[in-house]
This record gives structure tokens, C-alpha cells and sequence, in this order.
């Protein structure tokens, strides 16, 4: 009997053992729902709280055994406020685009919204209508040279344009009032006497380039895509034409280009520089670098050099000379009298020599038909004698200078002797 109530005692004793610890168990593990249930609802409260700082403060009703749970929320707090810092931070950038895009004149996004604003701008560059071609003419007063243009564009061919060419030299002549009927006929009458042209013909050279001038003044007013470029070496030709054309072109300003290729170094076929003072004395290709020189008339060029033109027309003199830059001055007509006389020298000479001459060493830059009308001229005051038809050409004509003697023989054989 005291065994088996020995047994009965160890056996009690066992089952409360278990009974303490299944209640202990049973207390922690309550605990901890308990716990766990608080985490819970303090990670809700933090999530719809709208401060982000309330998510960092325990809750007063918590228990002082919460500890290590306030702890782990204090931590997810933090995590929390960096990323509502880093929205915040999004927002303001946000506000930003939208009123830069305000004062552009567009529409602000949504706040919130992210807008592909970079991607919108490409897709509008894609849409955006491409730039027609500008269409452009070069103005040349130099014929040979406008040929020397023409051949740049194989090289560049971005240049390529319609060439027109400007055939009157108003260097030479009377240029005044030339809109008026009377300017007109007095540059006719000079032209008549010059070519040795009937007093009922028409000079050509005058009315081609008034037609020149109509047609392209009409280009220029029905294609606002033309432009011009005017093309001057450093002459007085080239200079003179530019100040005679730009007072036509005022209501084409912005439109309108220069190219003056003012003592400007090029280098020649033998590879040396020089400074040419006509277009046809450059090569071709020297032509694509000179092309970038072109520049906009200014609206200053535009009120000025018309001004500058009117006084150069009103002048006594029919001789215009480059001074320099733009710059002309205004002489009489018999200027080169004295350097054809220079030239022509004591001994009698050959027309034909007596033009080469002229153009190479004197660099007169004239044209043929001017300079036989100054000796012409020279024959009629009786400064030069002659001999032969001038309508056969040079090699028929001898000349010699009487240089104030009255009585003065020529003959061929004495040109003869003199070219040897």
C-alpha cells in the first residue's frame, strides 16, 4: 500500500509538472499573439497616418513589455519616412515640370503623374515639317568669273544656283537719275558713242540688264525661298554694279547676301598666294572656301550705300575708281588717256600689243571696247595717229604717240623694229 501511494504521489506530481508547463506555454505563446496583434494594428495606424512623424511616436496605450516591437516599428518608421521624403521630393520636381511647361504655354500634369515630357519632345522633332531648300542666285559682274563659280559646284554642291551675270560697268559713264527718261538717255547717248553705235539703236548691254533686274525682282517677290548672293572682287566694276543693284533690293532685306572677296589672300595654280582683284583670276575650287564668307546685307548697308550711290551718280566725272573697301572715287573722262599714252610710248606699236599691254603690266581691268574708244578719242585730238581699219581687229591698227610734234610718220616697218 505505502508503494503504490508513493506511486500515486510521484504520478500527481508529474501531471501537475505538466499542467505548469502546458499553462506557461500556453501563457507565452498568448503573449506573444498578443504581441504580434500589436504590431499589426501599429503598422496599419503608421500606413494611414498621413505624418509621416506619427509613425515614429509608441502609442500610449501600450504596455511596457511592448519594447522590442516598438523598437522593430521604430526601425520600419525610419525606412518609411525615406521613402515618403523621396515622394515628396518627386512631387516638388513634379511641380517644377508643370510650371515650366505652364510658362511654355503647355499644360501641367497631374500631380502624381509622371510625364514622358522627353519623349513628347522627340516625338515632335519626328513630326516637325522638314526645312524646304533654299533656293540661290549668284549675282556676278564679271563674266569669266561667273563661269569660275559655276565649276565650284561639282565640288560643293549645296552652292549650286542659277548664275546672272550683270553686262553693264557702272564704273564707266553717267549713272545719274538712270530711273528717270532722262538718266536713261543720257547713258544711252554715252553708250552710242562709245560702241560707235547709230543714234536709233538700242544698246543692248542697257536693256539686257534692265531685264535682268525685272525678272529678278519678280523671282525674289513669288519665291520667298530665293536668295541672292552678290558676288565683288576688289575693282571698281564689281563695286560700282553692287551699289547700283542694292538700292533696287531694299524690301528683300534679310534675303539678301554679299560675298566681297576684298584683299583676300588665294593661292593661284602654281600653288602660290596672291590677292586677285577680279573673280575670274580664282580657281575653282578656291570658290568653296570663299562661299562661307557670305554674310546678310544689314539694314545699316541697306539706308547707306544707296545714300553713298546717289552722291557717286551726282559727281562731275564719269570714271570710278576703287579707293579702297567700298569706297569710290569719281574722275573725268579722260583718267586713262594719260596711262594708254604711257604705255603707247615713242615708237609706233601694234593695237593688239598695245591691249595686252594694258591688261598685264598697267592692270587696267578695262574692257577692250572702252579703251579703243579712248584712243579713238586720243586719234581725234591729235595726241595719236593711226593706221588701218579698226573693224579688222588689233594686228590691222598701228599707233603712235605724236607727243606734241605736229608733223609725225608712221609706218609699219618701224613698229616692226620697235617689237623686236
Amino acid at each position: 500500500m505505502s508503494i503504490d501511494a508513493h506511486n500515486l504521489n510521484e504520478q500527481e506530481e508529474n501531471n501537475l509538472n505538466t499542467q505548469d508547463h502546458l499553462a506557461k506555454d500556453s501563457g507565452e505563446n498568448e503573449q506573444s499573439r498578443t504581441e504580434a496583434d500589436d504590431t499589426d494594428e501599429l503598422q496599419e495606424a503608421e500606413i494611414s497616418a498621413p505624418d509621416p512623424q506619427q509613425a515614429k511616436e509608441p502609442e500610449e496605450a501600450l504596455s511596457a513589455d511592448t519594447e522590442i516591437s516598438e523598437a522593430l516599428l521604430s526601425e520600419q518608421g525610419t525606412g518609411d519616412e525615406k521613402i515618403i521624403e523621396a515622394d515628396a521630393a518627386s512631387e516638388d520636381a513634379l511641380e517644377m515640370d508643370a510650371d515650366a511647361d505652364a510658362e511654355e504655354g503647355e499644360t501641367p500634369a497631374v500631380q502624381g503623374e509622371l510625364k514622358p515630357k522627353a519623349k513628347r519632345k522627340r516625338k515632335q522633332s519626328k513630326e516637325a515639317e522638314p526645312e524646304k531648300p533654299v533656293t540661290i542666285l549668284h549675282m556676278v559682274f564679271d563674266e569669266p568669273g561667273g563661269e569660275q563659280i559655276r565649276q565650284s559646284f561639282e565640288l560643293d554642291p549645296a552652292n549650286t544656283g542659277e548664275i546672272i551675270y550683270i553686262e553693264d560697268n557702272y564704273s564707266l559713264g553717267p549713272v545719274g537719275e538712270l530711273e528717270t527718261p532722262e538718266g536713261w538717255q543720257l547713258r544711252k547717248g554715252w553708250w552710242q558713242a562709245v560702241l560707235g553705235l547709230d543714234p536709233e539703236m538700242q544698246p543692248e548691254v542697257m536693256s539686257a540688264d534692265k531685264m535682268k533686274l525685272h525678272q529678278l525682282l519678280q523671282r525674289l517677290e513669288e519665291q520667298q525661298d530665293t536668295v541672292l548672293w552678290i558676288w565683288m572682287g576688289q575693282n571698281e566694276r564689281d563695286v560700282a554694279g553692287y551699289y547700283y543693284i542694292i538700292s533696287h533690293l531694299m524690301d528683300f532685306q534679310g534675303r539678301i547676301y554679299v560675298v566681297y572677296l576684298n584683299n583676300l589672300p588665294f593661292i593661284d595654280e602654281k600653288g602660290h598666294i596672291f590677292y586677285p582683284r577680279q573673280l575670274s583670276e580664282i580657281l575653282p575650287k578656291e570658290y568653296v572656301k570663299a562661299a562661307r564668307l557670305a554674310r546678310i546685307v544689314t539694314l545699316s548697308e541697306f539706308e547707306l550705300d544707296p545714300e553713298e550711290w546717289e552722291k557717286l551718280s551726282q559727281l562731275p566725272g564719269s570714271v570710278r575708281l576703287l579707293e579702297g573697301g567700298k569706297k569710290l572715287a569719281v574722275k573725268e573722262n579722260d583718267y586713262y588717256d594719260k596711262i594708254i599714252l604711257d604705255q603707247l610710248g615713242a615708237a609706233a606699236m601694234k593695237l593688239s600689243r598695245l591691249l595686252g599691254l594694258l591688261a598685264t603690266k598697267a592692270k587696267l581691268g578695262l574692257p577692250e571696247y572702252y579703251i579703243i574708244w579712248r584712243i579713238k578719242s586720243l586719234i581725234e585730238t591729235g595726241q595719236v595717229i593711226s593706221q588701218g581699219e579698226f573693224e579688222k581687229g588689233g594686228k590691222n591698227v598701228t599707233l603712235k604717240a605724236t607727243q606734241g610734234q605736229m608733223f609725225v610718220e608712221l609706218n609699219a616697218e618701224q613698229e616692226e623694229d620697235s617689237a623686236e
